[in-house]
């Protein structure tokens, strides 16, 4: 196991925090995985750790279908909160599901608190993002 992962998995621990997911990776890379439950919605957040030991990839994938009705209207609202933010960014996928992403360099000291802090940040934003998705979603 990388020790970036390691030291993700030492601060979930700490915190009392469940993982999920935990796999050594055919690229070298670690996946941990993490449910985070917000005010508005829940998230699924993945954790890749690359092979260097000194990246993250962490990305929420399907936080909710893109009617294609909408997709115009949510892309320019994706646009706007994706301006409005920094660290995450909401792009829409092939299969036309909302995801998030963030990227960040770490290293095996700044790991645990660095990603435990992103995924806080991540989830506060999509706290914020969700209902204003929601609201393009139903609006008529």
């Amino acid at each position: 196991m990388l020790s970036t992962t390691e030291s993700f998995i030492a601060e979930l621990e700490k915190n009392g925090w469940k993982y999920n997911g935990l796999k050594e990776l055919e690229d070298g890379k670690n996946h941990v995985g993490c449910g985070v439950t917000g005010k508005t919605t829940q998230a699924d957040f993945h954790l890749f750790f690359d092979a260097d030991d000194k990246s993250v990839s962490i990305r929420v994938f399907k936080l909710f279908i893109v009617p294609i009705d909408k997709k115009l209207q949510l892309l320019e609202l994706m646009n706007k909160i994706n301006s409005e933010y920094r660290w995450a960014k909401f792009f829409i996928g092939e299969d036309e599901w909302m995801n998030v992403q963030l990227d960040a360099l770490i290293s095996a000291e700044t790991a645990g608190p660095n990603c435990l802090n992103l995924i806080l940040r991540a989830m506060n934003i999509i706290d914020t993002a969700y209902p204003r998705f929601m609201h393009e979603v139903w609006a008529t």
